[in-house]
């Protein structure tokens, strides 16, 4: 039941179905700006938001963990195996670690998230953890700054 409960709110995050293309978060993310490309400045989305990764470049990682992690899930349920909450929590957590230290809105929704992810895979049930509403908080701010770049995480 735990399974149950966990792929459905995964699937609810990650709005389930065919592999997301890049050529779609490409089409939605938004030009430079005309300043960016006058005075070869980087455009908000580009800037880095920590060393060496920018927001749009944390917010695509986001994504592409959480397409591998939905691929592992739709794999273990159709083998009648039980889904690893802790790995798949701990596998984003590790993924957003490339805001650490980042100032803009999406480096610091991507370490607070990361912080809830951490907190879920350390709890004994890491799927009613996930449930909370500060971990549901925690998503839905890092969707809507990244979002905000142009990269929504959410489906």
């Amino acid at each position: 039941m735990a399974s149950t409960v966990f792929c459905v709110s995964v699937l609810a995050l990650s709005a389930c179905g065919g592999d997301d293309s890049t050529t779609e978060t490409d089409a939605a993310a938004p030009a430079p700006s005309a300043a960016a490309a006058t005075t070869g400045a980087p455009a908000a989305s580009e800037a880095p938001a920590a060393a060496g990764a920018s927001d749009k470049e944390i917010c695509e990682a986001a994504v592409a963990s959480t397409n591998a992690f939905k691929k592992e899930m739709l794999d273990a349920v159709a083998a009648g195996k039980e889904v690893d909450t802790k790995k798949a929590w701990s596998d984003l957590a590790g993924t957003l670690a490339v805001a650490e230290g980042g100032t803009s809105d999406v480096a610091e929704a991507a370490q607070v998230y990361a912080t809830e992810l951490k907190t879920a895979a350390a709890a004994a049930d890491p799927v009613a953890a996930g449930e909370s509403p500060s971990f549901g908080k925690a998503g839905t701010d890092f969707d809507a700054a990244c979002t905000a770049v142009g990269v929504p995480t959410i489906g």
